[in-house]
């Protein structure tokens, strides 16, 4: 077990939200660097445009053959 003090505040206060509070105090070294992780992102997004579309929403009704008529 490690030193609860030494963990930043809000790093403390997130793992208290999310009912971590255990995990923070068995083991604050670890629950500090998956904080410390979870902060960067999970890898570089050059080949992403900068503007981004939301994904297209499923809709069944585009597939029904007797009502495809009325959704066009």
């Amino acid at each position: 077990m490690g030193d609860v003090s030494s963990i930043p505040e809000a790093i403390r206060l997130a793992a208290e939200e999310q009912g971590l509070h255990r995990a923070l105090t068995m083991f604050p070294d670890l629950v500090k660097a998956a904080a410390e992780r979870g902060r960067h992102p999970l890898g570089t997004h050059r080949d992403s445009s900068p503007l981004a579309s939301p994904a297209p929403v499923f809709d069944p009704a585009r597939f029904d053959s007797s009502r495809a008529d009325s959704h066009r």
